[in-house]
């Protein structure tokens, strides 16, 4: 099987916008697992610097752990692979601060643009950037998440321009700092993954194996099963019905389908497996999500 050309993918590659066009820039706070048990892992256009206030936790990247606690962030760059997990089952409060780098574009003539925000968008980064206390510029990184966090909780009159400035001295700090380095050569792995994951949200209703998922990378089963759970943090299959019941769980809200037409739409021949995974999933049978949702 050939895995088919994407633009854009509706779940692991995040298309929200997270702010409006004319200004893609947003802060939200978050908590794990107070909001959501995990961030599974997708990609965006978006430059992301995940804030962590108060607690414990891992951010991935490329399907690398990164241990991050209170005081601590991580700048994950366009294009990377990126979820966020609980530490040994330890709470973290944290904030994402979202921007689009094309916001700072001054024209395709001008020397920041050429120099350093093309760049960014356009090459894949060799790896994220652990902001933590032994390195140099540490507290001028923070300060700008502070301002940063300033502006978008007051919003004053032309917050805008104090917003696009913080970033600017943000991002001169990483080029400086020389933590911005572009990969060699780009990452099969990543791309291969970002691949797949799209295969899975295109087909996930129909029947997919361990080795349907190794031939679409060119692996051998063996190497497929290790390279999956190193980049995604859980087994091939336990991922595909995960994704399978968070469709299923949004079908049974937006439609009124039998729970079984359901079931067989995201794969699932048998009712009584699917239960299960679904009891195990969100606590409830499926007609009692459906009832108490509502």
């Amino acid at each position: 099987m050939k895995i088919p050309e994407r633009e854009h993918c509706r779940d692991y590659h995040e298309v929200k916008e997270h702010a409006g066009k004319e200004f893609p820039f947003n802060i939200y706070p978050c908590s794990i697992p107070l909001d959501f048990p995990q961030v599974g892992v997708h990609w965006h256009e978006e430059l992301e610097i995940i804030a962590v206030k108060k607690g414990c936790g891992i951010v991935t990247v490329d399907s690398e752990p990164y241990v991050v606690s209170e005081g601590e962030a991580v700048v994950v760059f366009p294009g990377q692979l990126h979820g966020i997990s609980q530490k040994d089952r330890q709470a973290m409060e944290y904030e994402n601060i979202i921007f689009l780098p094309d916001m700072l574009n001054m024209g395709t003539q001008d020397l920041c643009t050429l120099e350093f925000l093309s760049p960014l968008m356009e090459e894949a980064a060799c790896c994220p950037l652990h902001i933590k206390r032994d390195i140099k510029e540490y507290e001028r990184f923070l300060s700008c998440i502070s301002q940063l966090d300033d502006l978008g909780r007051d919003r004053p009159y032309g917050y805008q321009l104090a917003v696009k400035g913080t970033l600017f001295h943000f991002l001169y700090l990483v080029f400086a700092g020389n933590y911005w380095k572009p990969s060699e050569k780009p990452k099969k792995s990543r791309e291969k993954m970002k691949q797949l994951l799209g295969y899975i949200e295109d087909h996930y209703g129909e029947k997919i194996t361990i080795e349907d998922a190794a031939a679409l990378c060119y692996y051998s089963n063996s190497h497929f099963m290790k390279y999956f759970k190193q980049y995604m943090g859980m087994p091939f299959t336990e991922y595909l019905n995960d994704y399978r019941m968070i469709q299923a769980g949004r079908m049974l809200l937006a439609t009124e389908e039998p729970v079984t037409l359901i079931a067989q739409k995201c794969g699932f021949d048998n009712i009584s497996y699917f239960n299960r995974l679904f009891r195990q999933k969100y606590h409830l049978a499926p007609g009692m999500y459906r009832k108490s949702s509502r």
